[in-house]
């Protein structure tokens, strides 16, 4: 019944589209080395976009909610037309026509070897013999698109969080991840070892230091510059990718090093939707653009910043080009080579960061952050870990940090610790960054 729900909406509407979202998760949660809560829950919510001709641009409305038939579908729709005549005129583009494919299909669930698979890895962490503490959610998300300009399209999206912390008398560690493919036994191994490697402590004065940050802590700071390139507010004026002077730094180097920061919906185990689904407008998406297909985009390209986000309505208005970004991140440095080990290895000296938390935008103008480190920070000598160092209150402007990558390892799937509630399909490389700002000691663990 899933499209007929969709279908019965578009009945309702003169112009727009309806958006439905069929979801399956479940979930373990455990403290002190035991199971302590798990879930398995079913959702279904359908968004309602009623649009129609004003004097001056087009009128819109947006009506959510939780529906069980195609009668409910098509009460929801008709409120959404009706709150439509009432809205105010807003800057709107046409619907691009769309294509029909899969939207038959029923939508999907979570079958028992996913649970199984969770189980497992939980396992492996349970009996390591710290104090484990931890989530893992997986999530199946079925979503229907149908408009009123011929789209008709049914996407999947599979989605994995996996987030284990150990603690002991000596400290904590942190590690997670966006894959079931993830090699469970030998974290839970390295967990341990990271333990043993916080017994050895050094003492570190606060100021600028050279940091290697692990995939994950690069994923937290490169998702908030992304969620920050605004074209509307770059013209503007507002944002750190404004020009001096008027314009967008669009064609400006950010880096020396052959960086490329993009989303792709077809990149390799972070595949997501290949049109766009939105269900509010803001300046870097419209509503009046559900449908979009979405391909390959980058946002860097040899360390030079190639686009910035703007929706058909807002890049008609700037003077900007439309950019949508499909729902992944993947960073990659043309020298970047190894793995993590292999960068630990050739480092000479250097403060190892494993994870970032609560982490806030101190100024846009410059894309300033502050946060805290967490779960491990380590002091790196001669290639190896030899002690562990406090945790530290952190500043850094993400841009000029893209300036100071000295090293880098090979890209691999990651999950976000700060932003994994909102975003988990991230690939991301390890990097040495000179004159990373640890601006104060914190009494953190």
């Amino acid at each position: 019944m899933s499209y007929e729900l969709v279908a019965a909406a578009l009945g309702e509407l003169d112009e727009g589209s309806a958006i439905l979202r069929v979801g399956h998760s479940r979930n373990l949660r455990w403290a002190n080395s035991a199971l302590t809560t798990n879930g398995d829950m079913q959702t279904t919510n359908l968004t309602v976009v009623a649009s129609g001709a004003a004097d001056q641009g087009r009128r819109v409305a947006v009506l959510s909610g939780q529906v069980a038939d195609p009668a409910e579908a098509a009460a929801l729709a008709s409120a959404a037309q009706q709150a439509m005549r009432d809205a105010a005129p807003v800057d709107a583009t046409a619907l691009p026509p769309g294509e029909r494919r899969d939207i038959d299909e029923p939508a999907a669930e979570l079958d028992d070897s996913t649970t199984e698979t969770m189980l497992a890895g939980v396992g492996q962490f349970l009996e390591s013999g710290a104090a484990q503490f931890g989530y893992a959610e997986a999530d199946r998300v079925t979503t229907y698109l149908g408009t009123t300009a011929g789209t008709g399209v049914r996407h999947v999206q599979d989605s994995v969080r996996f987030e284990a912390s150990a603690r002991d008398d000596t400290g904590s560690t942190w590690w997670g991840t966006n894959t079931w493919d993830a090699d469970f036994a030998a974290a839970a191994a390295q967990q341990a070892q990271d333990l043993r490697l916080q017994a050895a402590r050094e003492q570190l004065a606060p100021g600028r230091h050279t940091v290697l940050l692990t995939p994950s802590a690069v994923a937290d700071l490169l998702i908030y510059l992304t969620w920050s390139a605004s074209g509307r507010d770059a013209v503007e004026g507002h944002n750190v990718f404004a020009r001096t002077g008027g314009g967008t730094r669009i064609g400006e180097a950010l880096s020396d090093r052959d960086l490329t920061l993009y989303a792709d919906p077809d990149y390799p185990g972070l595949q997501t939707c290949g049109h766009a689904v939105v269900e509010a407008n803001s300046s870097m998406e419209s509503v009046f653009d559900n449908g979009l297909p979405l391909a390959r985009q980058d946002l860097l390209r040899g360390g030079r910043l190639v686009g910035l986000r703007a929706s058909r309505p807002t890049a008609t208005r700037f003077g900007l080009q439309p950019f949508y970004l499909a729902d992944n991140l993947i960073l990659e440095d043309a020298a970047g080579h190894g793995t993590m080990a292999d960068l630990i290895a050739r480092t000479q000296d250097a403060v190892l960061v494993n994870c970032l938390w609560y982490i806030r935008e101190v100024d846009p103008q410059t894309l300033l952050l502050t946060g805290l480190t967490r779960d491990g920070v380590y002091r790196v000598r001669d290639g190896q870990i030899v002690a562990a160092l406090p945790n530290f209150r952190f500043n850094v402007a993400v841009p000029d940090l893209l300036s100071r990558i000295r090293d880098a390892s090979g890209t691999q799937s990651c999950l976000p610790r700060e932003w994994a509630d909102w975003f988990v399909r991230t690939a991301m490389p390890a990097l040495v960054v000179d004159d990373f700002n640890l601006s104060s000691a914190s009494d953190a663990r």
